[in-house]
Parts: C-alpha cells; sequence; structure tokens
C-alpha cells in the first residue's frame, strides 16, 4: 500500500515541468517518468544501501525495534495511510516526511521518548528534510539565467552528413567521404545548412533529459526507504523486495497519479521549457546526491522546491495561495503519519 501511495503521489513530479508547458500529452510525459523511475528503483540495490539502514529505524530506536513486526507493519501503514489521503486530496506531500514522522510516531509507542536518540534524528533525518527545499529553490534562482542564455545561444543540435577526409594516393591526396557523422550544437539559424540528417531542439532534448535524470533519482531515493521496510522483516529476498517495490511503485503511478499531476503542472505558474529544465537539473542533481550519500531529502520538496524557485522569477503569474496550501500540506505529513502510526501500533499489538 505504501509503495502503491508513493508511486501516486510522487512519480509525476519528475515530468510536472514537462507537463507544465502544455505541449506533450498526460500519459506520454507519465511513461517516461514510470521507466525512468522504474530504472532508478533498480539501481537503488547498489547505489542507495544508505538508506535502507536509516529507514528501518535501528540508527535511533536500536536494533530490536527495528525487527519487531509489528513495529514495520505500523510504520508502513501509517506512513500509507497519509499519502493515501494526500494522493486524494491531489496534495504533492513526501513520503520522506511520512515514513519519518511513522517511525517516530509507532517508536514512541514501542519504547517511549526516553530511549529515542533524538541527536540522530536531528542530523540524520531533520536536517536534511528542512534545509534541502530551501536550496533547491535558491539554486534555481541562482541557475536559471545562465542556463537560459546558453540554451538561446545553443538551440539546435545537429547530426550532420559525414564532413570529407583527404586520402594520400602516392604523390597524390583524394577527397573521401567520411564514416562517421558529426554532432553540431549551434544556434538554430546556424543548423539549418541542408547537410543535417536529424535536427533536435536543444530545449527540448534538455527538458526531457533532466525530466528523465529526476524521476530515476527519486526512485533512487525513495524505494530503499520503503524497501527498509520489507527487509528487516526478512518477508523477502533482498533482491526481490526491491523489484516488489519498485513494480509497485510504477503501477500506482501509473493508475493513480492524475490529481497530483495537474497540482504541481498546471497550478502553481505556467511552465516555460527553459525554465522547467533548470528546476529539473537542480532537483535531479540534489536527490541523486542525497541518495548516493544517505541523505533522506524529500524528492518532493526539493522538486517543488525548485519549481517555487521559478515562480520567485515570474512571481505576478504564480498561484501564491496554492503556494501556502502546499507548504501547509507539508507541516502536517509529518505529525499525521506519527498520529497513524502509533494507532496502527496499538490497534496491531491489541490483536496480536
Amino acid at each position: 500500500m505504501l509503495a502503491f501511495a508513493n508511486g501516486a503521489n510522487d512519480n509525476f513530479k519528475g515530468v510536472a515541468t514537462l507537463w507544465g508547458t502544455g505541449r506533450y500529452r498526460y500519459r506520454v510525459v507519465l511513461l517516461w517518468a514510470t521507466l525512468c523511475t522504474f530504472g532508478g528503483s533498480l539501481l537503488a540495490m547498489t547505489l542507495a544501501q544508505r538508506l535502507v539502514e536509516l529507514f528501518n529505524g535501528s540508527r535511533f530506536l536500536g536494533k530490536a525495534t527495528s525487527l519487531d513486526p509489528v513495529f514495520l507493519a505500523a510504520v508502513a501503514l501509517g506512513a500509507g495511510a497519509t499519502i493515501v489521503l494526500a494522493s486524494r486530496m491531489g496534495a504533492p506531500v513526501s513520503t520522506t516526511h511520512a515514513l519519518a514522522g511513522g517511525l517516530i510516531g509507532a517508536g514512541l509507542m514501542a519504547v517511549g521518548a526516553a530511549q529515542v536518540q533524538w541527536a540522530a534524528v536531528l542530523s540524520s533525518i531533520a536536517l536534511p528534510l528542512l534545509l534541502s527545499p530551501l536550496l533547491a529553490l535558491g539554486l534555481t534562482v541562482v541557475a536559471f539565467p545562465p542556463l537560459a542564455r546558453w540554451l538561446r545561444s545553443r538551440s539546435c543540435i545537429c547530426l550532420t552528413q559525414p564532413a570529407p577526409v583527404l586520402l594520400a594516393t602516392g604523390n597524390t591526396t583524394e577527397a573521401a567521404q567520411g564514416m562517421l557523422p558529426a554532432l553540431r550544437i549551434a544556434h538554430r539559424s546556424d543548423c539549418a545548412r541542408g547537410d543535417e540528417l536529424t535536427r533536435w531542439n536543444t530545449e527540448e532534448l534538455v527538458h526531457w533529459s533532466s525530466a528523465g535524470l529526476i524521476s530515476f533519482s527519486r526512485g533512487l531515493n525513495d524505494t530503499p526507504k520503503i524497501t527498509a521496510l520489507l527487509l528487516s522483516a526478512n518477508l523477502l529476498l533482498p533482491m526481490t523486495s526491491y523489484v516488489v517495490v519498485a513494480a509497485t511503485m510504477a503501477l500506482g503511478g501509473w493508475l493513480a497519479a492524475t490529481r497530483v499531476a495537474r497540482t504541481m503542472s498546471q497550478r502553481i505558474t505556467p511552465i516555460e521549457p527553459v525554465p522547467g529544465m533548470s528546476a529539473n537539473l537542480v532537483s535531479a542533481l540534489l536527490v541523486g546526491f542525497a541518495s548516493r550519500w544517505g541523505l533522506p531529502v524529500s524528492t518532493t520538496h526539493v522538486t517543488l522546491g525548485s519549481i517555487f524557485g521559478v515562480a520567485a522569477r515570474r512571481r505576478e503569474r504564480t498561484n501564491w495561495t496554492l503556494v501556502r496550501h502546499i507548504v501547509l500540506a507539508w507541516g502536517v505529513t509529518f505529525p499525521l503519519g506519527a498520529v497513524f502510526a502509533s494507532g496502527f501500533w496499538f490497534l496491531l499489538k491489541t490483536l496480536a
């Protein structure tokens, strides 16, 4: 349930700026997001193991608690219920926040406040979650102007006819057709020479690539957090656990992402390719770096922080009321996950 809800709420976030341009069909960009996310989810088996160690709760609740099936089930149910509720409302919230809230809520019920390693909670979870969206917003505001200038000066990528080469034959040289085509990145007017085999719009190519990169990074970052609960319960083999979680996340995104997609792509601010690409690149780099080094950032907060960075540069066309509601939903996610998880822990203990 948690993996399905994660896919429904998070899968579209990487391509939100693509659909927001109004140039592409919903199912096309969703398919791109699903494939890239699935690839990142599978590679998380080797690239993001530190997140598994963090999100089974052992670092700040103790080894015994992290192996308790009641604790693990309460965390999954509490976080899952939070994300399902948010997805039904079309609110793009953080699975990472919901999971962190679930760990603390169920942990308080299991061991009590005195046994929780609060310093580890602050340094390992709270600070990365709080700082990452601010960093994403600031980097997008700073990165957008130079990226925009570069793209406008290099607006076309062409694959041209093979260039002639000179071949020495005895005492003379002869021109012969080269074997490999040449790649040229230039202004659109310089590309239109008649010698190109194919031509791509730089803005579109970079925008799609950056959207795929952030979807890949999201799979890399979120999958081990959910898989940690399965691995600690020792229910499935590690590889099977990753594949099951990755497939369920993909299914949730394909079937139930529409409401969150509309919120992110169409209701915050109009998105054009260049600022959208800038937001995607910043988000992908931050999430990818965090995943590699075991920092539990929220893909949702980083992505929306970047989109807010775009909005800050065009404030007159931004729905700031919706922005405030989204930030409010962020603040509610953690305590709601904790409340749900503590309630599920009590219920499961009673039934056991």
